[in-house]
């Protein structure tokens, strides 16, 4: 954890520097590109496991067909752990050595209540792209899933998570959080996760919405699980340095 020589000002002090939008990303790979790297890498086995292996192919189906049968119980249960408690459990595994405050409990919790939610929301918009686009994996489909989800599901999404973890930061006070989201708040909260997620997210579920269904189900959740390191400390705003001259 590197020492921030720039004075330390108020929590929701609206004079606080804004990071450019890519400094937020870099400094959240930064921290923590050891499980991040150990979840993908799990994600590129995953695929390569289900092309070479019988066995691995029928445990996908069986996990497709939990997923059918749990709906939407299903869904938030394996947005919690994804976003939850898989990525503490990379942190755990890549850095042994770090500790873990106790405070820290309580945005475990925070994180596993909102993935639940998450994991609900994403179950809804597959689905619904699912009737407006087909279930086929042919180019024209998967390019306007991509399209859809990308341009108009995540800066819509991505404003209400950013406002939601702000409204927590600010110990869940509605009037030191207003004034934050009324002062250029995509520009300065949102636009910062907007573009990593591009990055991160557009090549991704290209992948996932051209592979075999039983397969998009668990890539997703390891990619999710990748994800939320760099979500979560972005919203947060956490250690994010200050804007270049």
């Amino acid at each position: 954890m590197h020492v921030n020589a720039k004075p330390t000002l108020p929590r929701g002090d609206d004079r606080a520097p804004s990071p450019s939008p890519f400094q937020a990303g870099k400094a959240a790979l930064r921290r923590f590109w050891r499980p991040f790297v150990l979840i993908q890498g799990a994600a590129v086995l995953l695929v390569v496991a289900y092309r070479a292996s019988e066995g691995v192919r029928a445990a996908c189906d069986t996990a497709a067909a939990a997923k059918a049968r749990g709906g939407l119980v299903f869904a938030a249960f394996t947005g919690a752990l994804a976003g939850g408690w898989l990525p503490e459990l990379a942190k755990a595994i890549a850095d042994p050595k770090a500790r873990q405050a106790r405070e820290r409990w309580g945005g475990i919790a925070f994180n596993t209540a909102f993935f639940a939610v998450n994991g609900v929301v994403v179950d809804g918009l597959y689905r619904l792209e699912s009737h407006l686009f087909g279930w086929q994996g042919t180019v024209g489909t998967v390019a306007a899933k991509v399209a859809f989800d990308q341009l108009v599901f995540s800066p819509t999404w991505l404003l209400f998570i950013v406002a939601l973890f702000t409204w927590r930061q600010n110990g869940f006070s509605v009037a030191r959080t207003w004034p934050l989201l009324a002062d250029r708040f995509y520009r300065r909260r949102v636009l910062p996760l907007l573009l990593p997620n591009w990055c991160f997210w557009v090549p991704m579920v290209t992948i996932v919405y051209a592979l075999p269904a039983p397969l998009q189900f668990l890539l997703f959740v390891l990619l999710l699980a990748a994800w939320s390191l760099i979500m979560v400390f972005i919203a947060e705003g956490r250690d994010a340095p200050p804007p270049a001259p």
